[in-house]
């Protein structure tokens, strides 16, 4: 399939907070409960150990739900050191107080806004990781956030927890559509705004299943993250891992990169 960068919802910067929080909420809760990064956990746990970094500075963060599954996942093992920050351009500042609850505090946040398009210098190094949001970047803006990560010398995991097939659009589309009608009351924290937007006015249904649906039309497969790769100056410095890995629930699309002087 080509990629085609229709426009989401959530990424509009007048869309009001309570329903794009509803829809971060709703996606947090759906990935805890399908577990659906457990696939790359090995991959991570790997480049985590290789580049001897072990505080994953997370961009695009959405609801936060991602990095309590790796925490859950690296945690394990409790000898393993683990330390998180997130941050997004609209940072859903209640649902990431709730996951540094949940974590007992290891898992921080950025409360004011970031954009991983434009980060300074001064950004933290650590692993930087980007769980569930590369498809938001138009390919130039993508292709400058890989070349960010090699001039910064710091490692790097992308992963989409979809594959690009229409069949991933039938399943998005009915998946989440009857799943937000059954599941909203169960998210926490618990809002009776969440509520309103989902029983008597459905904004966040008819949100979330549109973005879910462009969502796939935007993604990038490994092909298209390894030309894009291909495309950057010093690219050669890092050592690259890009592809599929597959669980019960579907495919996670993944690209890891360490640099070279880390990796040995």
């Amino acid at each position: 399939m080509p990629r085609f960068h229709l426009f989401e919802i959530e990424d509009l910067p007048w869309y009001p907070r309570v329903i794009r929080e509803g829809q971060t909420d709703f996606l947090r809760f759906l990935m805890q409960l399908f577990d659906v990064f457990r696939a790359v956990i090995p991959y991570l746990k790997e480049a985590l150990d290789k580049s001897q970094q072990h505080h994953l500075i997370d961009f695009c963060s959405g609801g936060g739900g991602s990095m309590l599954l790796i925490r859950k996942h690296l945690k394990k093992n409790e000898a393993q050191e683990f330390r998180a920050t997130l941050s997004d351009l609209y940072p859903n500042t209640h649902a990431f107080e709730f996951v540094k609850q949940q974590s007992g505090g290891e898992i921080d946040y950025q409360s004011v806004s970031v954009d991983v398009t434009n980060l300074p210098d001064t950004t933290p190094r650590g692993f930087w990781t980007i769980f569930n949001g590369f498809h938001h970047f138009r390919p130039p803006q993508a292709k400058n956030i890989l070349t960010k990560v090699i001039e910064q010398r710091v490692p790097i995991g992308i992963f989409e927890p979809i594959d690009k097939s229409v069949f991933q659009i039938l399943i998005n589309t009915l998946v989440l559509f009857i799943l937000i009608f059954l599941f909203t009351p169960f998210v926490r924290p618990f809002k009776w705004s969440r509520l309103f937007f989902t029983y008597i006015i459905p904004l966040i249904p008819i949100c979330t299943v549109w973005d879910g649906f462009v969502s796939v039309l935007r993604l990038y497969t490994p092909k298209d993250m390894q030309k894009m790769i291909d495309q950057i100056p010093d690219a050669s410095a890092y050592d690259w891992k890009i592809g599929k890995a597959r669980h019960m629930f579907g495919v996670v699309i993944y690209l890891i990169g360490i640099p070279m002087e880390v990796k040995n």
